[in-house]
């Protein structure tokens, strides 16, 4: 009798073990809610300040112990828009041109995309991560940090990205390629303000 409570006893505490090692080392993917989830983009000109939103067409957040540890997302280039613009045929002819081949020729390239490679934890939110981004088929790693917040059992996870658009050979606007028009010019950095949230 007592023998069997010890092998009962072993077992029970190897099954414990396991569990807690399956926990702690497996991959959570939870799923992503892509209408929630936007991002914003926004860039400038000597004279303006353009901004506004496309949508996630996908994504993913990898967690291990809790902790990112992976992810991706795509983005749908023919949902940008733009909202610093008020007036309809502004709005529209602005959206016409930054789709055609001068900036994303979203035609040829439909979606964008990103892929984290490594991730480092900088306390319990907040991360440092690098990865992959594909904007009109040129890749280039990047990194950036993120912050992962967890409320009523939902993550969200923010990030702030910095990008130059010379990269992805859109040179429209750029000073160098202005000629005799260098007094108006479209900076090089432009910046997405991604929020990806779980379900």
């Amino acid at each position: 009798m007592k023998k069997a409570l010890i092998i009962v006893a072993l077992v029970v505490f190897t099954a414990a073990i396991a569990w807690i090692l399956y926990n702690k080392y497996r991959i959570v993917i939870p799923p992503v809610d892509t209408a929630k989830s936007e991002i914003g983009w926004s860039a400038k000109s000597v004279s303006d300040t353009h901004f506004g939103k496309v949508q996630l067409s996908k994504a993913t957040l990898e967690f291990k112990n809790s902790k990112l540890v992976g992810g991706s997302f795509e983005i749908d280039m023919k949902t940008i828009t733009v909202e610093d613009i008020t007036d309809p045929e502004n709005k529209s002819n602005f959206i016409v041109h930054i789709t055609t081949e001068d900036f994303f020729d979203i035609e040829r390239f439909p979606t964008a995309s990103f892929v984290i490679l490594d991730v480092q934890p900088i306390n319990e939110s907040e991360y440092t991560v690098k990865g992959n981004i594909t904007i009109k088929g040129i890749t280039t790693e990047i990194q950036f940090k993120a912050k992962v917040v967890e409320a009523n059992n939902i993550k969200t996870a923010s990030a702030t990205i910095v990008l130059n658009k010379n990269v992805f050979g859109i040179e429209y606007g750029s000073k160098d390629k202005q000629g005799s028009q260098k007094d108006w010019f479209i900076y090089d950095e432009f910046t997405l303000n991604v929020n990806i949230v779980s379900k």
